[in-house]
């Protein structure tokens, strides 16, 4: 039989539709709801939970549909609580599994659902109570595995309370309002797509929250076992964004955050930010990306993440950012106790301020063991005030990078206003210590010099550099200061300095311990923790000495120099100014010094060693010599400063390469100076001295000296010293003395004011000399009287050579200063060819004068014995006045000491007279001489010289030829018997009325003056022949006999000499002059040739007359340059061609 497949559809559909009749209509054709039963049954089974339901509505028709009004779900421990309600609940069925009496939904709608979620004690929510912990696991995750086998869920007007009873510190309860929800799930994966919204309660401004994004089903094995009793295994993950709008923050963090919940959190958030539910190592974590909020006015973006969700120790970390915003606003939203428990009473007393931009900060916080909430991060201020210091010191426009660690605060880049200090950069450190907040504070920045000086006046522990701090005034320029600051925020001096450094620029000011204004002073001052200074290549200026300091003081009571040096540079004048009035005399330094002085112990009373250097400096010791500029030496000194004492010299050391003069004892140099030291310097070769070193020409030999010396005031002349000198073997040289002074032997003995000399000798070539004697008062005006003793002397050793010579400026010397009488012998000596023997004088000098007196000597059988006085004012030219007496002294001998290169005459000479003059003529003495001379020689010749005057004379008489065969004049000279003459000196003018020459030949007189200025001579010569040869003479026609009335006349010759002494010109005067008669200087002349002769010879008789010798025609034929016919070709002689 063949069955019709409609007829079989159509009766399978038509059982179907009276099965489905039957369900619908069986409480009224049973009396029992059947399809109600059959529903809350599934679902009871499914929720293990009571379900009560006022009506079930299935729909067939589009699509199989569940219509339940009125749901409520009671809870599993109190049966008679309610945990879900909804008012319409609309299911559309899968109908496969609904065959199979299993409901399973399609698509399911919510209107108005009501969840209550309560977390017990014990650590139960409600919506798992009554399941073990493995049957907790697979509900839960049958649940949401179910809910992803939905193909769409919505929930209208949805309300849900959240009841957390399992915290510690509290119950908490929040509640959300209109809650929309849309899932739709993708066939074939275990993903879909939540959008869910609600509104918070809130009064004002509404507030909501919303999340949109793809929830998936996770893996149970992915998370560790469960922690009873307050976890379970996580059975979803969430990937989208969430936006919400006035997040109540306090609300918020009540509810999720640990108890109390800090009165500054306030204000409602709006945040918009991708989030991530996933699950973690335990419960869920949740990660937020992106975040840009608005809470209130403030601005946020950021990061979040909280572990251990739904577990016993959740746990979260918010990373934030957020442009500036006042710093007190700030503190009134974020709680300064999230940073550290310390911190708000910090903000109270240091007054905290400005404006903060949030560069990334972090807040992380904990339930267990107990609520921890933490902030750290980065932070900018800008415009930032506190008080900072002990005194509270305003800081105003501070701008800053903070930087917020567990338990501490690091500030960087710190600058603004500290005070008068204008803060370029700065960090600090506050950590947050069991005993309170401790702050470490590194500032610097720009600060004049007054500020910084009033600053370190109450701030450094040095009593002596905190006293000349302290003292400073007027006070002007820049600093660079680098103060630490360190100590406890919350008590009272609880800050200390704990050190620094200052550059300073320009610094000047005035100090009393100075003698002149401090100015340009740089460099870099360190400050301890413990009050300590330490300089570091400090310069600065006093007056015009340069100064450097380098090395520390100590810190406390006594403040200690450690290694301190001080090294300047200056004037000698400036360093007088800087010691005290009368430390050291004004004329004993000159020109610039360099210093090094180390000091070290107490400040107040430190003890110094110190080098002078004084390379580029004058310096006057007085019995040693003028250091002059360039020379190398230095001075070296150990010294102790003495309260109300002043310095206290112990070592003071003169070093002169290779000279080291070694002073010990005590000088004090202070406002009274004493001294009472010794000096010892062992042997000392001359010959390494230095030049400048009081040698007076010494250049070899072997010095010694020891001496002791003690004074009350700083004037030398005033000291007292004793001790003795030694020199062996000495070696000189004396500018202006012919020959080196040598074997010197000298020992002295001195005590206070009177040197003994033992002895003193030395040779100059073949010369000797030693001396003994004593000089007194020889600091303050010498009286020196000693002995001189020769046994042989060249007395042209002691003549003054050239205008200025050492002799003579000693003498002045002398003269000017001193009073001196010494005694001189020599038993042998010589002066050029001058041998004498027998010599002694006594000279004194004293008030300006030179006297040497009682000068005798002698020479051969002649005597001599003469005075000197000698007006020597210092520096001026001199005044002399000298007698002399000779008797019996050879001429020859004397004239090379008048300057003669040769030796015309010979004979005896007795010489009587006296000489003055001086030097203040421009031209010379010899302008100045005035005095008178009476001079004879006897037995002597005139030796033959050219061109001298009477040479010139007996040329023209031709008397060498005359004379031929009877006396050799050429060999011999003319003899004379005795030569005398009167000289009278007037301004250097030599004038004589009575030259008379008496020899055996001619008798010769001559009349005149010689000017010794100009060396010229002007003088009349009257010759005429005398004795045995006065008849032969006559013959020679130049001589002519002058008349005189009836008289008879003398045979005579009349010379004019005109010129230089040493070549004068010679002119005879003619006859004619003697028949017109004589007048003048020829008159005279002749008158004394006349009266001299004395002999009535060769008288005119009246034959005589007739027939002279002479004829005056001849003369008057002779030419005017061609001499008389006599061979004299020698010196032809000036004849007038007419009378």
């Amino acid at each position: 039989m063949r069955v019709r497949p409609r007829t079989v559809v159509l009766s399978l559909l038509g059982l179907v539709v009276a099965g489905v009749l039957i369900l619908l209509y069986s409480r009224e054709l049973f009396g029992v709801d059947i399809l109600k039963n059959f529903f809350l049954q599934q679902l009871e089974t499914s929720l293990r939970r009571k379900i009560e339901v006022d009506r079930i509505k299935l729909v067939v028709l589009p699509s199989i549909r569940l219509e339940l009004t009125n749901v409520g779900i009671y809870g599993h421990d109190d049966p008679t609580h309610v945990v879900f309600s909804a008012k319409e609940i609309d299911i559309v069925l899968r109908l496969l599994p609904l065959l199979k009496k299993q409901v399973v939904a399609k698509r399911i709608f919510l209107n108005e659902p009501t969840v209550t979620l309560i977390r017990n004690r014990s650590g139960h929510w409600n919506v798992l109570a009554g399941l073990p912990s493995a049957a907790k696991d697979e509900s839960a995750y049958q649940m949401f595995s179910r809910l992803l086998q939905i193909r769409e869920a919505t929930i209208q007007k949805g309300h849900i309370t959240v009841t957390d009873e399992a915290r510690p510190d509290g119950v908490r309860t929040t509640k959300l309002e209109s809650v929309e929800m849309a899932l739709k799930v993708y066939p074939g994966k275990a993903q879909g797509d939540l959008h869910i919204s609600a509104a918070l309660p809130t009064t004002g401004v509404p507030s909501s929250v919303s999340l949109t994004g793809t929830i998936s089903l996770s893996e149970s094995s992915s998370s560790l076992a469960a922690e009873e009793p307050y976890s379970v295994h996580p059975a979803f993950q969430f990937e989208g964004e969430i936006d919400t709008n006035n997040l109540r923050l306090r609300e918020a963090a009540d509810f999720f955050g640990p108890r109390p919940v800090p009165q500054q959190l306030q204000g409602g958030a709006s945040l918009q930010s991708h989030i991530r539910v996933a699950p973690g190592v335990a419960g869920y974590d949740v990660v937020l990306t992106k975040i840009a909020a608005n809470v209130d006015e403030l601005a946020v973006t950021g990061k979040a993440n909280m572990a251990g969700l739904l577990t016993s120790q959740p746990t979260f970390s918010i990373t934030f950012a957020a442009p500036s915003i006042d710093l007190r606003q700030l503190f009134a939203r974020i709680p300064a106790q999230w940073i550290h428990a310390q911190l708000p009473a910090l903000v109270e007393r240091r007054q905290l301020g400005g404006t903060v931009e949030i560069l990334s900060a972090t807040l992380t916080g904990a339930t267990a063991p107990s609520p921890q909430l933490s902030l750290t991060g980065d932070f900018r201020i800008d415009k930032g005030t506190a008080l900072i210091g002990n005194d509270l010191v305003p800081t105003q426009d501070l701008t800053a990078t903070v930087s917020v660690e567990p338990g501490r605060i690091r500030v960087g880049k710190l600058s603004g206003e500290y005070g008068n200090l204008t803060i370029t950069d700065g960090k600090a450190v506050v950590s947050f210590l069991d005993d309170g907040p401790w702050m470490e504070l590194d500032i610097s920045g720009d600060m004049t010099a007054a500020d910084l000086v009033k600053f370190l006046t109450k701030t450094i522990r040095a009593d002596k550099l905190t006293s000349l701090l302290a003292q400073s005034r007027e006070i002007e320029g820049q600093t660079h200061p680098t103060f630490r600051l360190v100590g406890p925020l919350d008590k009272p001096d609880g800050i200390t300095f704990a050190g620094g450094e200052v550059l300073t620029e320009q610094v000047s000011l005035l100090n009393p311990s100075l003698p002149q204004r401090l100015t340009a002073m740089h460099g870099r001052i360190i400050f301890s923790q413990t009050g300590g200074v330490q300089f570091d290549q400090v310069t600065a200026n006093v007056g015009e000495a340069q100064l450097q300091f380098n090395g520390m003081i100590g810190g406390g009571t006594p403040s200690v120099f450690q290694d301190f040096v001080i090294r300047a540079k200056g004037s000698a004048t400036q360093l007088r100014q800087m010691l005290s009035a009368g430390t050291f005399p004004d004329d004993l330094l000159y020109g610039m010094v360099t210093a090094k002085v180390q000091l070290s112990g107490p400040s107040g009373a430190p003890h110094l060693r110190g080098e002078i250097g004084l390379n580029e400096a004058k310096l006057v010791l007085p019995t040693l010599g003028e250091k002059p500029f360039g020379s190398p030496a230095s001075l070296e000194l150990d010294a102790d400063v003495t309260k109300g004492t002043g310095l206290v010299i112990s070592r003071l050391e003169l070093v002169v390469p290779p000279l080291r003069l070694p002073l010990k004892g005590r000088i004090i140099l202070g406002d009274q100076f004493s001294i009472d030291a010794s000096l010892a310097t062992g042997t000392v070769s001359v010959s390494s001295l230095p030049e400048w070193v009081y040698r007076s020409g010494f250049e070899a030999g072997r010095l010694e000296v020891s001496m002791d010396v003690k004074g009350a005031d700083a004037e030398w002349k005033n000291w007292r010293t004793s001790g003795w000198l030694a020199l062996t073997n000495g070696l000189m040289t004396l500018k202006g003395v012919d020959g080196a002074v040598e074997d010197i032997y000298l020992r002295l003995k001195f005590s206070k004011n009177i040197a003994d000399i033992k002895q003193l000798s030395f040779r100059i070539k073949d010369s000797d000399v030693s001396l003994s004697g004593a000089l007194k008062n020889w600091t303050t005006k010498p009286v020196i009287a000693v002995k001189i003793e020769s046994a042989q002397m060249d007395l042209d050793l002691l003549i003054p050579k050239g205008h200025r010579s050492p002799i003579r400026e000693f003498l002045e010397t002398l003269a000017s200063t001193s009073q001196v009488s010494a005694t001189a012998t020599i038993e042998k000596g010589l002066y050029k060819h001058l041998r004498v023997g027998g010599l002694s004088g006594r000279l004194t000098i004293q008030d300006g004068m030179l006297d040497l007196d009682r000068v005798v000597t002698q020479s051969g059988t002649g005597h001599a014995a003469g005075r000197m006085v000698v007006h020597l004012p210092k520096g001026e030219p001199a005044e002399t006045e000298t007698s002399v007496r000779m008797t019996g002294i050879p001429v020859e001998a004397l004239l090379p000491l008048l300057g003669a290169n040769d030796q015309p005459v010979t004979g005896d000479m007795k010489l009587t007279g006296a000489l003055r003059g001086h030097g203040r003529n421009p031209h010379g003495i010899l302008p100045t001489l005035n005095g008178k001379v009476e001079l004879v020689l006897q037995d002597g010749r005139i030796l033959k010289t050219e061109k001298r005057a009477i040479w010139k004379i007996l040329s023209i008489l031709n008397l060498p030829a005359v004379l031929q065969g009877k006396v050799d004049l050429e060999k011999e000279g003319l003899q004379y018997n005795r030569a005398s003459a009167t000289l009278t000196v007037q301004n250097g003018l030599v004038k004589t009325q009575n030259i008379i020459l008496d020899s055996p030949v001619l008798k010769i007189s001559a009349v005149g003056s010689y000017d010794l200025p100009t060396d010229q001579l002007d003088m009349i010569w009257a010759v005429s022949p005398f004795g045995s040869y006065s008849q032969f003479l006559k013959s020679i026609p130049l001589f002519g006999r002058l008349m005189a009335g009836d008289r008879k006349g003398l045979a005579t010759a009349l010379f004019q000499v005109k010129g230089s002494i040493d070549d004068p010109e010679v002119t005879y005067l003619p006859m004619k002059s003697f028949t017109t008669g004589l007048t003048g200087v020829a008159q005279l002349a002749f008158d004394l040739l006349k009266n001299t002769v004395m002999l009535p010879i060769d008288i005119l008789s009246p034959q005589e007359e007739k027939e002279p010798l002479f004829d005056p025609a001849l003369e008057i034929q002779t030419p005017p340059s061609a001499p008389p016919p006599i061979d004299v070709p020698q010196s032809p002689v000036r004849v007038p061609a007419t009378p």
